[in-house]
């Protein structure tokens, strides 16, 4: 996510389980999954005794109107026998719970949504939850203290005229569909939203249309890898599209408002030529295909949501720091989606690495620039309030530490490692962990194994210590 501007230079801020088998008549004794995903940064979030393999989220909304109506079917796997599991699930009313078929009893302590299932569920096996709801989801409160105030709400947002946007790092699934909302449970998603003819539906994965009845339609879009809860968005708005891909092959299927299509467009006009340059760089593109949305809101931000990055409309403009938030958003693909964090406390593996990539587009396109030059200077402008990146504290997630200090280290790195050893580590980084979740130590342990080296005091020194080293030299 890119979030502010910081001394002139512009931060940007498991397996599927098709269906479950018949109820076991072997009395199982179960215990209660815990409230708690066991994040220590958000400790109310997430939670355990299962793993979500699949959401399949559908929803009916009119713009004139609030009130979505909508039914969350959840696959999951048991990792414990279970008598009772939790989903975080806010504000809305629950009309019908029911798993593997069967209603279920529930309780409601907001977050919290405790299931309690007529059968107790055996460690292993898979089970569906099926959650029938409706009402008017409302956005919840960032609770990072570093969130700057337009970035101070999260979750399902409607505007005064209908339109809707999610932006939901760290906590705002919760608001719009009952989920497991912590990034250790990454999951596939089937999201189908019905809607008038008049507006459009941008969201994950890869978009198939339902057929148009009575004046509404139904976007269905498949994310086919798996994927953070926080990451999965949905925009609703007039809007029209714009297919193209990379010169490559890239497919790319962007959404933007009528009334700055034009603009928009070339805002976004090298986006296929940055696909492909970080392909070479860190592998092929991770998923099917790649979208931006642009929001006419004015919020400060942009948000790396899988395969369908969002802009608030005041990041753009045709100068540097406008392509770079482009090339932050879309790094983050490979940063943080397909890679992604179990921890908060590792959010530096995100932000850190995005925001390196915006300086190696720029020493790819302007032969001039000096990306050495580049680096010295900002470790020389920012050196005083660079905290430590790695396990910044809740308040700290979009500090600066995570994003300049973090992109710092990886140069540190790279001038350390040289060039050839630097991309070995990020390709093997993103081979390896590709469609999961990886840590800062393991990271450490990659760079260690590629590199022949024991890096462990380097990387103290630059993850986690007050003090920002001195920067290598080549």
């Amino acid at each position: 996510m890119k979030r502010t501007a910081v001394a002139g230079l512009l931060v940007i801020a498991l397996g599927a389980c098709s269906s479950a088998s018949t109820p076991s008549t072997t009395r199982v004794h179960g215990t209660s999954g815990s409230a708690s995903g066991g994040d220590p940064y958000f400790p109310e979030s997430g939670n355990s005794g299962y793993d979500v393999g699949h959401y399949d989220i559908s929803l009916s909304y009119t713009p004139s109107h609030p009130e979505i109506r909508a039914t969350a079917i959840i696959t999951s796997r048991a990792t414990t026998d279970l008598a009772a599991f939790n989903l975080d699930f806010v504000g809305l009313t629950i009309d019908r719970l029911t798993v593997d078929g069967a209603p279920a009893a529930f309780t409601r302590a907001e977050p919290e949504l405790t299931v309690i299932p007529k059968r107790a569920i055996a460690s292993g096996r898979p089970f569906v939850t099926k959650v029938e709801y409706h009402g008017v989801p409302q956005p919840v409160k960032d609770p990072s203290e570093s969130a700057p105030a337009g970035a101070s709400e999260l979750g399902w947002t409607r505007n005064s005229d209908g339109r809707v946007f999610v932006v939901s790092e760290p906590i705002g699934s919760r608001t719009w569909y009952p989920s497991n909302d912590f990034p250790g449970d990454k999951a596939r998603y089937d999201i189908k939203v019905d809607v008038p003819d008049t507006v459009a539906v941008a969201s994950n994965g890869v978009l198939t249309r339902g057929p148009a009845t009575q004046g509404r339609s139904t976007w269905h879009w498949n994310m086919a890898e798996p994927m953070a809860t926080y990451l999965a968005t949905v925009v609703i708005a007039p809007m029209r599209e714009q297919q193209t891909q990379s010169p490559a092959g890239v497919k790319i299927l962007n959404f933007f408002p009528d009334d700055i299509y034009d603009e928009s467009v070339k805002d976004f006009a090298k986006t296929g030529a940055m696909i492909d340059y970080f392909s070479g760089l860190f592998g092929p593109y991770p998923f099917s295909a790649y979208g931006e949305v642009v929001i006419s809101d004015q919020l400060g931000y942009a948000l790396e949501n899988q395969t369908m990055s969002i802009f608030a409309s005041d990041m753009l403009g045709r100068d540097i720091e406008a392509e770079a938030t482009v090339a932050h958003e879309l790094a983050h693909q490979w940063f943080g989606d397909s890679v992604g964090i179990r921890r908060w406390s590792d959010i530096w593996l995100n932000e850190g690495f995005a925001s390196y990539c915006e300086y190696l587009w720029r020493a790819h396109v302007d032969s001039s620039y000096d990306i050495d030059r580049a680096m010295a200077q900002l470790r020389a402008g920012s050196e005083s309030h660079l905290s430590r990146p790695h396990d910044p504290g809740k308040e700290g997630l979009f500090s600066s530490a995570t994003y300049l200090r973090g992109a710092l280290t990886l140069h540190a790195l790279r001038v350390t490692a040289g060039d050839d050893v630097f991309f070995r580590i990020l390709k093997a980084w993103t081979v390896k962990y590709r469609d999961s979740t990886a840590t800062t130590a393991e990271f450490i342990a990659l760079a260690n194994e590629t590199t022949g080296r024991d890096l462990t005091t380097f990387f103290h020194n630059w993850l986690d210590t007050p003090q920002v080293p001195p920067l290598p030299t080549r």
